[in-house]
């Protein structure tokens, strides 16, 4: 074969596997001293250790991903921040996580952090884009302890937001990896999922709030059938009382036009013989006794009325 032959032979190679080639493919159809000359000519450059792309093809987005994926080997899972990043969650930095195998030994490299499970089952896999990635559940737990601390609560909770995910799921997850750094604020935020946690001043209400002693349990994310049909949500509801409280965040509910949204939701709540309290964040954070104080004296009032009506 001439030296002509290797060009056409490995751009095939390349356009057959979406620009990437390991080494392992690339001396399948041309010998090791054309295979070395390509990457020392820079006609194959390097995106991860022994994956290679074509020179001016770049390696990046989906295509990086897939590198890092024929760099590990064998059945191996974006997983961690990266995973997060592909399910929608987060957007992603720094270097590619992959998980494998622990049985499987692969070095990773200053862009690639390549971490080990004992054992990857059917149940731990997910598509997306065509990528192998690990479950949403499972990526969200991976990548606690690497989230700055501020951001992990929030991330999940608002993860928790999307229908495809569920608090039965985030409980076994953090259950496999108890080890993990935040295992127990981990386990804190989850058990707020399965509260009925929707955000993270739902969070901090919860927390600084509803669950004091001094407060009978609520539930959160009751839902109410109303009589146009739909059915609506009430972020903490104490059912027995027919009282409602409403938590509005200091980006949203602050304009006119949802100002009279949440009025007429209230309004429409009333006649069902609910009784709807709204706070804000500011409340919530600054004054969680006069929060709580609040609460209990209509809680007790709401009871009273009902009893002798």
């Amino acid at each position: 074969m001439t030296d002509e032959d290797w060009p056409t032979r490995i751009d095939r190679l390349l356009r057959s596997q979406q620009g990437l080639a390991t080494r392992q493919d690339l001396l399948r159809v041309a010998p090791v001293g054309v295979v070395d000359g390509y990457v020392a000519s820079g006609r194959l450059r390097r995106v991860f250790p022994h994956v290679h792309t074509a020179r001016g093809n770049p390696a990046t987005g989906d295509r990086r991903l897939r590198a890092a994926v024929l760099c590990a080997g064998g059945p191996a899972l974006l997983s961690h921040t990266t995973a997060l990043a592909i399910h929608g969650v987060r957007e992603h930095g720094g270097p590619v996580h992959v998980t494998i195998d622990e049985s499987r030994r692969r070095s990773g490299s200053r862009d690639l952090v390549v971490h080990r499970r004992v054992e990857l089952a059917a149940a731990d896999r997910a598509s997306v884009r065509g990528l192998p990635v690990t479950t949403l559940a499972d990526s969200l737990v991976d990548a606690w302890p690497l989230i700055p601390r501020a951001g992990r609560r929030p991330t999940l909770v608002d993860a928790a937001r999307r229908p495809d995910l569920g608090a039965e799921e985030l409980h076994r997850a953090a259950a496999r990896r108890p080890n993990i750094g935040g295992h127990r604020e981990l386990v804190v935020a989850v058990d707020l999922v399965a509260d009925g946690v929707r955000s993270e001043l739902e969070a901090l209400g919860v927390l600084r709030v509803f669950r004091h002693p001094s407060l009978p349990r609520s539930r959160g994310q009751l839902a109410v059938r109303c009589p146009d049909g739909i059915t609506r949500h009430h972020d903490r509801a104490w059912e027995e009382a027919m009282l409602a409280v409403e938590l509005d965040g200091a980006a949203f509910h602050s304009s006119p036009e949802q100002r009279a949204e949440d009025l007429a939701r209230d309004a429409l709540f009333a006649s069902m013989g609910w009784l709807v309290l709204r706070f804000t964040y500011a409340e919530v954070l600054r004054d969680p006794d006069g929060v709580r104080a609040k609460v209990l004296a209509v809680y007790r009032m709401r009871v009273a009325q009902l009893r002798s009506a």
